[in-house]
């Protein structure tokens, strides 16, 4: 078969890999043939401070052992966060295949056991209510992951290799953003668990579904005018449920975030989800994400009424394409989730990566000169809107100008594709099953390498998450066991049958 995604040379695991295990085993391998496995051994590296955080493995271990109860939860309450010591350095994550300093994995897994031994309510003599402010303190300052889906077209079903590798090793964020093609894949895995999502790939099935084109809709730049909208949902639904944002979450957990673009001048970008748009319904929030100008008329959002109907949701607004204002809404998601993690897929060729120019005075010229454009930039179309009267197609056209100026294309952990710039040509085109196929196992290549890394640096929060989620379980179901000794209501007593 003739590819479109063509790979590079470098970037490609070789094809005899086919699980991450079979990529696990080959980079264990290839550590020790290398420095890799030696460099992980030794505690020693100029990029973290290893004398600290050799003493704390000690002593919380010590604490531990002589279950003093009291001393642990202290050394904890010293800090828990992801670049304790410079730990969270991105370089300490790349140097080997299979994952970074051997000192610095035994440290947080001790620090997760610690959590672990105090979290059950009767297991210390320390007061539970102290434990749990402790809990929730701790989760509140080290905050969360997110994974934010970038936009890209055709190129945008890369994500489901990505998520597909994630979820397989239980470690995909629950918070989960995701703009214009980004936008329709976060709605895939946001309206199913994990399991019903990895059913997904047996024979192949989302990919022969998202291959069939039942509609014979044909999309191309300037074909905006033209293209039946109806055909376009139509083809949505067989794909995405119909549930609003609310209705997802309490389904799976997970929090997934849609952006969207404002299609008038002096209007703000917004980012749909359970909380902010509870009611809005998730197809026509990606319907809106994806609606790029040229190709889509601009969208009007819909949301569940209390009667259960669908209505207009701010009925005078059209929305366009979610990555013109905010392609990876880090931010937004910052300030609603307290996130400060973010895995990044990132499925436009080119964009986020990083210098190709070793650290040094070219480096801080280039940076230097970049910045300086783009504050020129800026100012002249703040100049222009300020003093010159312009149509609100233009006015539009030159905030969107301005919003991708100031947006950033990466995370703390990056996946890109192997493809290069002339993937662009495929951006519009419907996909064959084999290309389909081919793009999707790219997703997954790229990730293998990132899980290591994904599964160290998120090991704390995740194990917050759990003590926190045990917890509120525990606590649903005292206040049901303390109701329950009065007499319920009939409609208490059904919904409780219900559950």
């Amino acid at each position: 078969m003739k590819t479109l995604f063509k790979e590079k040379s470098s970037r490609r695991v070789p094809a005899v890999e086919t699980s991450y295990a079979d990529w696990l085993q080959q980079s264990e391998a290839d550590d020790r043939r290398t420095s890799g496995e030696q460099w992980r051994e030794q505690d020693e590296s100029p990029m973290y401070d290893y004398h600290s955080i050799r003493n704390r493995l000690h002593n919380l271990r010590a604490l531990r052992d002589k279950q003093d109860d009291e001393g642990l939860l202290f050394a904890l309450n010293e800090g828990i966060h992801g670049n304790t010591a410079g730990i969270g350095q991105a370089p300490l994550y790349q140097h080997a295949k299979c994952g970074t300093k051997v000192l610095i994995e035994d440290y947080i897994t001790e620090i997760c056991t610690a959590l672990k031994y105090l979290a059950p309510r009767e297991a210390s003599t320390i007061p539970w209510q102290e434990r749990l402010e402790f809990f929730q303190r701790a989760s509140h300052c080290y905050g969360r992951s997110a994974l934010m889906l970038s936009g890209g077209g055709t190129l945008g079903y890369f994500h489901f290799g990505v998520l597909k590798a994630l979820v397989e090793q239980e470690l995909c964020p629950k918070v989960i953003s995701g703009a214009s093609a980004g936008a329709f894949v976060a709605a895939i895995i946001g309206t199913r668990t994990d399991r019903e999502f990895l059913q997904l790939f047996a024979d192949n099935e989302l990919a022969r579904a998202l291959t069939v084109n039942r509609e014979k809709i044909k999309i191309s730049f300037g074909s905006g005018d033209r293209v039946d909208m109806e055909k376009i949902k139509r083809e949505l639904a067989r794909v995405i449920p119909d549930m609003t944002f609310l209705e997802a979450f309490e389904k799976t957990g997970r929090s997934i975030n849609i952006t969207i673009s404002p299609a008038e001048p002096r209007q703000n970008s917004r980012l749909l989800n359970h909380m902010a748009s509870p009611g809005v319904t998730i197809r026509s929030a990606v319907l809106a994400s994806s609606a790029l100008p040229g190709v889509f008329r601009p969208v009007q959002l819909e949301a569940r009424g209390g009667n259960g109907k669908i209505r207009p949701y701010l009925p005078s607004r059209r929305w366009i394409d979610g990555s013109f204002s905010q392609d990876l809404p880090a931010r937004r998601l910052a300030r609603m989730y307290g996130v400060n993690h973010f895995i990044v897929s990132q499925v436009m060729p080119g964009l986020g990566r990083e210098s190709a120019l070793p650290p040094g005075i070219r480096r801080i010229v280039s940076d230097a000169s970049v910045a300086a454009t783009k504050e020129i930039v800026r100012g002249s179309l703040n100049l222009i809107q300020r003093y010159v009267t312009v149509g609100p197609k233009t006015g539009v056209a030159m905030n969107t100008l301005n919003a991708l100026i100031d947006q950033r294309y990466s995370g703390d952990i990056n996946i890109y594709p192997s493809y290069g710039l002339e993937s662009l040509a495929s951006l519009l085109r419907m996909l064959s099953l084999e290309e389909m196929i081919e793009l999707i196992g790219d997703g997954e290549r790229a990730t293998w390498p990132r899980i290591p890394a994904i599964e160290v640096t998120t090991r704390i929060g995740r194990t917050l998450d759990q003590i926190l989620n045990v917890v509120d379980t525990s606590e649903s179901k005292r206040s049901q066991s303390g109701s329950g000794r009065q007499a319920p209501s009939n409609k208490s007593k059904s919904k409780r049958d219900k559950k």
